[in-house]
Order: C-alpha cells, then structure tokens, then sequence
C-alpha cells in the first residue's frame, strides 16, 4: 500500500556544519514541491514511528507544510497534494498534525485520509498562565472539523478522544508514538554521564522545556526546582533541548528524576523514553500521564499545580536514589506494537 505522510514545519534554511548529514531529513516542502532540509529532532517521533511500518509491505512518501497561515499558500498545497495523489498512486494520506493542515487535507484529498492529532493541535495553544490563546481557539476548531471530515483519526491518549465531536469520536482510536526499546534502555549512570560531561556526585533533575514552551510550564518547573534546592543542595536541574534523538538515552540514564509540568500533553514522548530507561518521573496529571506511570515504582503523578506538594513527591523520589521499574510498563508501547495497529487501520480504510 502507497501512503503519503504530511507533517508540519519550517525547513532549514542554512545546514549547521557542526551537526552531521544525521541530523537532518530530505523532505518535499508545500506547496512548491522542493526537496529541502529538515530538523529530524522536529519530528522524530513520528518518523521513527512511520519508518517502522516499512516492514509491513507500506510504502511511504513524504511531503511538509510550511506556511500554514497563509490560505493562499494552503490553496496551492491542497492542488499540489491531489496532484501527487495520482501520481504517486497514492491509497492514503496519513496526516500527522490536526489544525488548518488536517482540514486543508481533508478538503483536498481524493483518497481516505488519517489525522493523527499530537496536542496542541486538538487541546489549543495556550499562554505562560495556562489560558487558550486565540490562535489555540482556532486551531481547535479547524481540528474538529477536519476530524468530521477525515476516514479515521488517531489521537495519543484518551483525554484528546473524549473532548472529539461526537461523530468524530466514534472513528477514532488511542494509538501514542511508539518507543524505540532497543535504543532506549538502561545504561549504567556514570557510563552515561562520562559521555555527557556531567558529574558523578550531583542530584540531576531532567526537564524538557520544549525550547521555552509556554505549554511546558517552565516557570511552574523552576519553582519546584527551587524549592527542591532549599532542601538538597546537591540538586541541579539540566533545561534539555535540540539533543538529537539517539542522544536522550544518555540523558535518562545520567539523571536521577524526570519533571513534567505542562498545561497539557497528547501522550507525552519522553515520559515513555524514560520509564523505558528506568528513570523516575513526576509529572502533573496531563495527557496520560496517569495511566502511563500507574504502578511504576519511584515515580509520581501529582494531581494538583501546587509546586511545593509536587516538590515534596520529587524530594522522596531523590532521596530513595533508586531507579523505576518502568521498562516493564512500556512493551505495549513498542514501536512495533504501535505499528502494527497503525497498519491495521490503514487496511480498513483502503478499498
């Protein structure tokens, strides 16, 4: 089966020689169809996730949308899809970002379309107080109704299913971004630090700010942070972000507990990297943090925005010292097993 793949995103506009040709993806920008570079650390996870489905027999094209405001642009991209629908003799389109992207596809394409929604697609862009931004408003809104409109949809947690549009919901399923197991697992934790250049001695606190977020939450993160501090002196907080993907598990392996503070989450990547690493987590209960880190030892979900009680869970956890037992809770999670429903649903769509 031919499937073409949307993402969204800005191509690079000049190569970093610092990085390797690793670091980057070849992918068709819209609406002009030129090959360009793109940030594989911008869309990792779902490629990882896609590029497994190649050993089911799928056969998968790539195409990325820049310049989604633009309903000029959007237009052109919408003519230039139904163009390589036939011909590339694609069977399905598999949309992975809701919004003005998912309804544009789902206007354009002459053949079934899939919206995987991610987040903020679906739940809204929101402010550094947590309020729905007016851009978030419309995102929202053009997700759901591209969600009437689509053959099924994927959302990444249950929490994005139930706030569907009653129609919607009843052809959607649950599926999160499947874990790379083989690459992320348990490492010995001065091995990992060695290789990152952090010290053996200090308590590390992992924090993914999502390059400044305000979904993220850093400053609620930096209140926890501090007032952890005032208890362990020993305690650092390293602010992750732009590490390439194969690199994280040096990251999960080096620290001693991951913090999650966001607004809102889909199903949220690194909570499942590093339950798969044995890391200990708290997290405030957003997407489904929940029912990830339910029974996992040494970790925590929080279920309040108070930073001086979420403190307290991340201050028991460090001071046990012990890892979790999180890889036992993440086979199901497998980018296989993902896969492979993935699959499925594309089957059941194609006539």
């Amino acid at each position: 089966m031919n499937i073409f793949m949307i993402h969204v995103g800005n191509a690079i506009k000049k190569r970093d020689p610092q990085k390797s040709s690793a670091y980057y993806l070849k992918r068709f920008s819209f609406p002009d169809l030129i090959e360009k570079d793109y940030s594989k650390h911008d869309i990792v996870n779902a490629d990882s996730q896609m590029q497994s489905l190649i050993k089911y027999g799928v056969k998968i094209s790539y195409g990325h949308y820049s310049k989604r405001k633009s309903l000029i642009s959007l237009i052109k991209s919408g003519f230039k899809l139904r163009k390589i629908i036939v011909t590339k003799n694609i069977d399905l389109v598999h949309v992975l970002w809701g919004s003005s992207t998912a309804l544009m596809t789902t206007i354009f394409s002459s053949v079934p379309v899939v919206i995987s929604f991610s987040g903020s697609d679906l739940l809204g862009t929101v402010n550094a107080a947590g309020k729905l931004t007016f851009g978030g408003k419309i995102n929202k809104l053009f997700s759901q109704i591209a969600g009437l409109q689509a053959s099924f949809i994927i959302t990444k947690s249950e929490q994005m299913k139930n706030i569907l549009w009653k129609f919607s919901k009843k052809k959607a399923v649950v599926i999160p971004n499947g874990v790379d197991l083989s690459t992320f697992s348990s490492i010995e934790k001065n091995e990992a630090r060695r290789k990152i250049g952090w010290g053996k001695d200090e308590k590390i606190i992992l924090f993914f700010d999502g390059n400044g977020a305000e979904v993220k939450d850093p400053q609620l993160a930096n209140e926890v942070f501090a007032i952890v501090k005032e208890k362990l002196s020993s305690v650092h907080m390293k602010i992750i972000n732009n590490v390439a993907h194969e690199q994280l598990k040096y990251y999960y392996n080096g620290a001693d507990i991951m913090l999650l503070t966001s607004f809102h989450e889909g199903s949220n990547n690194s909570i499942k990297e590093a339950m798969s690493c044995q890391l200990p987590v708290v997290s405030v209960n957003v997407g489904d943090a929940y029912d990830r880190l339910n029974g996992v030892t040494n970790s925590s979900v929080v279920d309040t925005r108070d930073p001086v009680l979420i403190a307290e869970s991340v201050i028991d956890i460090l001071k046990k010292c012990n890892r979790s037992n999180g890889r036992e809770f993440v086979s199901s999670l497998s980018l296989k097993q993902c896969g492979i429903k993935i699959v499925e649903i594309y089957k059941s769509q194609i006539v």
